[in-house]
């Protein structure tokens, strides 16, 4: 799930951005400060975490022909994918013109576009996700040892589904219904005293 949710933001942000820029998952690293910067948008996934928003209840199932149930799969979660967006180029104005690009593109999409989805995250047709966090950057650099820069943070919300459980018992062949419990027949022959008041009947 995780390597589906990159690469379809980097599908969406790669046409948005001008020719030759480069979307790449790399996190912010000293050596910046001393390599020849190339015009790049850096995606920094920090975080992970559930989403108990978009939490679904009751399990799915799945049936063959006969409508026997094959497999039993617990509901759909959420997680929620914290990035930090960086943008490098040799120039600060181009820096902040390329960040201001990406932002554009997040801010007006609540969702990411099915046509950038690909593997399971597209085949489960289930949609993702997407906006512009408040998380305050300034914290993160601090973090990582590295002078301050232009960038923002964004969540993405993604379903996470479990394993299907196969090992269930296998479909009833008969059913038998009963109307009540089964009494024996009373025994046949007369009546014969057997004490005051009492009655037995012989065979």
């Amino acid at each position: 799930m995780i390597t589906d949710v990159d690469e379809a933001l980097c599908v969406l942000l790669g046409r948005a951005l001008p020719e030759g820029t480069m979307v790449r998952l790399d996190p912010p690293k000293p050596t910046w400060e001393t390599e020849r910067p190339s015009n790049a948008i850096d995606l920094f996934l920090f975080g992970l975490r559930d989403d108990p928003s978009g939490r679904e209840s009751g399990w799915d199932e799945s049936r063959d022909e006969r409508g026997a149930v094959v497999a039993r799969r617990q509901p759909i979660r959420r997680c929620a994918l914290s990035y930090l967006v960086t943008a490098r180029a040799p120039k600060i104005n181009e820096e902040h013109l390329l960040l201001g690009v990406a932002l554009r593109t997040m801010i007006f999409n609540d969702q990411l576009p099915e046509d950038c989805m690909s593997g399971p995250l597209a085949a489960l047709g289930v949609p993702v996700f997407l906006q512009v966090a408040e998380t305050e950057p300034g914290g993160l650099w601090s973090n990582l040892g590295m002078p301050a820069r232009a960038a923002f943070a964004i969540t993405v919300s993604a379903p996470f589904v479990p394993e299907p459980d196969t090992d269930l018992a296998p479909p009833a062949e008969k059913i038998r219904l009963d109307a009540g419990q089964n009494v024996a027949p009373p025994p046949r022959g007369p009546l014969t005293p057997n004490g005051p008041k009492r009655w037995v009947r012989v065979p």
